[in-house]
């Protein structure tokens, strides 16, 4: 199915205590999206990341790295469909819009009642069934740095290792919360450069991983998508 630009809306209530649960669920898959796009989220996880030298890499990783930046700032909208698998393998799933610079939407289809947005300068996470949300401002986040024009994995300090096999490119970073240290691996078709999976494990080795699917890239999003909607009423 390909993902389209229409929201279906809700007014019903959810009990409170799960709404506490699955907005736990939530915020962890909000680290591994962000951290899709550049490896971000810092604000909302309280994470900051190492400071030590880059990966070294060979020539053969290099020239991948290198492509998958290129196609990626190349790449202004993307759209498609995620799974999400938690450690204790329940899963979400939903449609992600990507508008670069700054603007995000990952939508969420039942169970879940999550919207995530960016509109440029602030970013929305959002409870369709409550009509609850956490606005925080985008500018304090390094979502809006790695939502720029331009991204460099060649020379990014936060890249641990990049591997090839086949047609298939992971990169590993490792990143340090409060909690202690944690690690993501990207998954790229090299041929394409497209981002196909990512896996983010916590500080206790549990891991969280997404999968996207049906993406379409260079396709016009309606600009309503990345709204905020200060009233949640009008769902």
């Amino acid at each position: 199915m390909q993902p389209d630009n229409r929201m279906p809306r809700t007014s019903q209530t959810r009990v409170q205590s799960q709404a506490r649960t699955n907005r736990t669920t939530v915020i962890a898959l909000v680290g591994s999206l962000f951290l899709m796009l550049g490896l971000m989220l810092a604000l909302l996880l309280a994470m900051t990341i190492h400071s030590q030298a880059a990966a070294v890499l060979n020539d053969d990783e290099k020239a991948a790295l290198g492509a998958i930046s290129k196609q990626f700032n190349k790449t202004k909208t993307m759209n498609g469909e995620f799974i999400q698998t938690a450690p204790n393998g329940d899963t979400l799933q939903g449609y992600f819009f990507i508008e670069r610079p700054g603007k995000i939407r990952f939508y969420y289809s039942k169970p879940s009642y999550t919207d995530i947005i960016s509109d440029g300068s602030a970013l929305s996470i959002e409870d369709r069934k409550l009509k609850t949300q956490d606005i925080y401002p985008l500018s304090k986040t390094p979502l809006k740095v790695l939502l720029s024009e331009r991204l460099d994995l060649v020379n990014d300090q936060r890249v641990r290792q990049a591997s090839i096999a086949d047609d298939i490119v992971s990169v590993v970073v490792e990143q340090e919360s409060l909690l202690g240290d944690g690690v993501l691996t990207l998954i790229f078709e090299r041929e394409s450069a497209l981002l196909r999976q990512w896996t983010i494990r916590d500080p206790q080795g549990n891991d969280t991983t997404v999968t996207v699917f049906n993406v379409e890239t260079g396709r016009p999003i309606k600009q309503s998508l990345f709204e905020i909607k200060r009233d949640l009423n009008s769902y």
